[in-house]
């Protein structure tokens, strides 16, 4: 149980980690609006890229992007890449493009299917867009005509509000289970969306050991003054520390069960010991040393607590391998859903074996089972044998 149960649970945490550093930026390096000595960008992005760790970096004009086409609307995060750099930045979610290409012509948009199935939009089609900039200027402008008395000035307000909507050609769909609901256009693009015109918002950058982003972030802080780094997994720490502290507490319930196997082995041996109160007598009085008695209902204990892992071990490496068919047979007992379920119910269940896990496991298992048959055995070797045997 215990294997199955941190196999499969390590499993989760894998497959969330792998999807979040498979769909998002490894660090996303941004100039620190509260300071004043940043370098500037090109001098920053040599400086990353010089780095041995990092196999991928970018500059990227990004922000929230309101989307739009007729009465449907919906927003998403836009990240805008050169397009020299989009088909190396992009590799990882190529896997994930569900229609169309990543390469990102100035004027295009690759989406997820979920913004195109909210928009009612296909590829090839055009959306049009907003900077939430523009619209936050435009809320701000409503509410100053609001607030005007005179009907004129109110009116001259108005007719000066607009969201300088932009037209692009969705050239590219993917799948946002695996890539997230992030959308991509081009550098230049992004920049006009954002008006920054030759700056960047960032710069995004990929690296060989995704699991060393804190690392690289805090090596390179100094040579970045003015710049702050994002992680790929700061959006979801509150989530992933959430499933390692179910996983320790599901191994703190799990080892419960290993002690209370532990416990039947010492009943074994102690039910053993007395009835073999006699025997223990006739050895003790022909000379017979208290280890020597000892190590006759150790072996015995050891034996058990060995078989019993291996055949535990066994069985546990038979279940994760069959793991999904034990899944749909229990579906069909109970009548669940075999077929995945968005958010309820899992198409397949992820499992990940750590050998040194698995060893821990049994290791700590069969020493559970040796000191649970080495008490009742002390006990048993220091019997007096001529109490033993007139019982």
């Amino acid at each position: 149980m215990m294997i199955v149960v941190r196999a499969v649970m390590m499993g989760f945490e894998v497959d969330f980690r792998e999807t979040l550093m498979g769909a998002k930026s490894h660090v996303l390096f941004s100039l620190d609006t509260g300071s004043a000595s940043a370098r500037p960008w090109p001098e920053s992005l040599k400086i990353i890229r010089a780095n041995a760790e990092v196999i991928s970096a970018t500059p990227y004009a990004g922000g929230l992007l309101y989307l739009a086409n007729g009465d449907f609307q919906t927003g998403t995060q836009v990240i805008g890449i050169s397009t020299a750099d989009a088909p190396r930045h992009l590799r990882k979610i190529t896997p994930h493009l569900l229609a169309g290409t990543l390469s990102l012509a100035n004027g295009t948009l690759v989406l997820s299917d979920r913004n195109a199935e909210e928009l009612g939009i296909n590829l090839g089609d055009e959306v049009s867009v907003y900077a939430a900039e523009n619209v936050n200027d435009a809320v701000r402008q409503y509410s100053d005509a609001n607030e005007q008395d005179d009907d004129a000035k109110r009116k001259a307000i108005l007719e000066k509000i607009r969201l300088n909507a932009q037209k692009l050609k969705v050239v590219g769909i993917v799948n946002h289970e695996a890539a997230g609901f992030l959308a991509y256009t081009s550098l230049t693009t992004g920049q006009q969306l954002f008006k920054l015109g030759q700056e960047v918002t960032g710069i995004a950058s990929e690296l060989a050991h995704p699991e060393d982003s804190a690392d690289l972030a805090t090596a390179l802080h100094s040579q970045l003054p003015g710049w702050k780094a994002q992680l790929w997994s700061d959006d979801d720490s509150a989530r992933l520390a959430a499933m390692r502290n179910e996983q320790t507490m599901m191994q703190f319930v799990l080892s419960i069960i290993a002690l209370v196997a532990a416990f039947s082995v010492m009943n074994t041996t102690i039910t053993v010991t007395t009835q073999k109160r006699r025997e223990i007598g006739v050895i003790a009085a022909i000379g017979g040393k208290r280890g020597q008695i000892v190590n006759v209902f150790l072996i015995q204990a050891t034996i058990v607590g060995v078989l019993g892992t291996v055949i535990g071990l066994i069985g546990s490496l038979l279940v994760l391998h069959l793991r999904n068919d034990v899944r749909e047979f229990l579906a069909l007992l109970t009548g669940g859903q075999i077929h995945a379920v968005e958010g309820v119910f899992l198409s397949s269940i992820p499992a990940h074996i750590q050998p040194w896990d698995v060893a821990l496991t049994c290791t700590t298992s069969i020493l559970l089972c040796i000191l649970a048959g080495f008490l009742p055995a002390w006990f048993a070797a220091r019997m007096e044998p001529a109490s033993a045997l007139r019982d």
